[in-house]
């Protein structure tokens, strides 16, 4: 059986696990910004900006941001950290720091850095990408553990690798029959689709710090030293990603399988975490929320793949994601234990999302369609001025009915 989750819905309910440890430890009146890491659960347009066809900049998303746009952020509206940003009395929502339309006087209260489809481990970044658009090296800190063994950087995934990958990611229903039969991802140059240039490129984590170091220094010019410095310091960090690093990554590409089981590559992503952590903290950042895996054996992808399990979730994902919300738990004690003055909490969206998806009757309007559209959302290309990625519902038509799902 599927069911039809509403994205508010969905976005509300990661908000609520993100913003209650801040909240019961009353920091409400003690932040002046927030401050984003992460992927598409909370990137606000950054890979509007970069070269990717990994966006949201397009219908049906914003549907119900102001004014009905689609700035890039993958939702029909606004994402947890923009309510987050609410509920701290800041602006209504946090912006892009690649969003040209924004400059440091709108970033002084909140940015985000944050890229759809990166993760932790630096390949999970490069999953995608041919070796021009490699974007440089991490910085030494970081270089060990995200690279390949013993330091080395990770080797490129082959060119059959990419074009089989994406050919498997494209072809998810029967709407991909207007999808080019072959997709060029060629060693030299950008990939193409159709004749048209095409890149799927994210900014990676350690990109993600490299941006931060560089707002810092706009921040202090802004602001002045000793007001930047106060700010960094009571600003609440916001950090949520990792899903990327399992399911573009470990399980669609051979590379990380051949030297890591699975529990060694949670615990080479923690290492990974870790090392990042330390870095923000020697930047200043004292408030951090960690934000948890989902049940990412029910995403809408992973069940439409799941054909022989019926379309249902695929439970060894989400073991997985449990296993490893029990490890960045144990990080954010870990940490809190080995950084003086840093106060850290975990956001565990598991077990509400699963409860939902559990006893949907309990969030939401159930109805009968909800099984068709929900069994089959796949990805759809559609060629007009530009190639785009279109999320289609059922047969290609949007939901328009939403109040048949969403509750008053």
């Amino acid at each position: 059986m599927a069911y039809m989750l509403s994205t508010p819905l969905l976005l509300l309910t990661q908000f609520l696990a993100l913003m209650v440890p801040f909240l019961e430890g009353k920091a409400t009146a003690k932040v002046p910004a927030v401050i984003v890491f992460g992927d598409s659960s909370v990137d606000a347009g950054n890979n509007n900006q970069i070269p990717t066809i990994v966006r949201s900049n397009f219908e049906p998303y914003g549907r119900d941001f102001e004014g009905g746009r689609a700035t890039g952020r993958f939702s029909n509206g606004r994402i947890p950290t923009d309510f987050i940003s609410e509920a701290f009395g800041l602006g209504p929502t946090v912006p892009a720091y690649l969003d040209p339309s924004y400059n440091i006087s709108d970033f002084a209260i909140g940015v985000s850095f944050a890229s759809a489809g990166t993760g932790y481990d630096n390949v999970t970044s490069d999953v995608l990408q041919t070796p021009t658009q490699k974007g440089g090296a991490p910085p030494d800190d970081l270089q060990a553990s995200s690279g390949g063994e013993g330091g080395s950087p990770p080797a490129n995934p082959s060119v059959q690798e990419l074009e089989e990958q994406s050919m498997k990611r494209l072809s998810l229903s029967a709407d991909v029959a207007r999808v080019p039969p072959a997709v060029c991802l060629n060693a030299v140059g950008p990939s193409c689709l159709g004749g048209l240039q095409l890149f799927w490129a994210f900014v990676p984590l350690w990109k993600e710090l490299g941006y931060y170091k560089e707002y810092q220094n706009k921040l202090r010019a802004y602001l002045g030293e000793q007001k930047a410095n106060e700010t960094l310091t009571k600003a609440l960090y916001v950090m949520s990603l990792g899903t990327n690093d399992f399911l573009e990554n470990y399980y669609t590409l051979p590379k990380r399988r051949s030297h890591y089981n699975i529990d060694q590559y949670q615990v080479l992503l923690i290492g990974i975490a870790k090392k990042f952590f330390k870095s923000l903290y020697g930047l200043g950042a004292r408030k951090i929320s960690l934000g948890g895996l989902p049940p990412m054996g029910c995403l809408p992808l992973e069940r439409t793949t799941n054909v022989k399990g019926g379309n249902e979730c695929v439970q060894s994902y989400n073991v997985v994601a449990m296993n490893f919300n029990d490890k960045l738990r144990d990080l954010v004690e870990e940490v809190n234990k080995e950084m003086p003055g840093v106060r850290m909490v975990f956001a565990n969206p598991y077990p509400i999302l699963m409860e939902i998806v559990q006893k949907p009757s309990l969030y939401v309007q159930y109805n009968q369609t909800a099984q068709a559209l929900m069994g089959n959302v796949g990805f759809g290309c559609e060629v007009k001025r530009t190639l785009i990625i279109r999320f289609k519902l059922g047969n290609g038509n949007m939901d328009t009915n939403r109040d048949e799902h969403v509750p008053d």
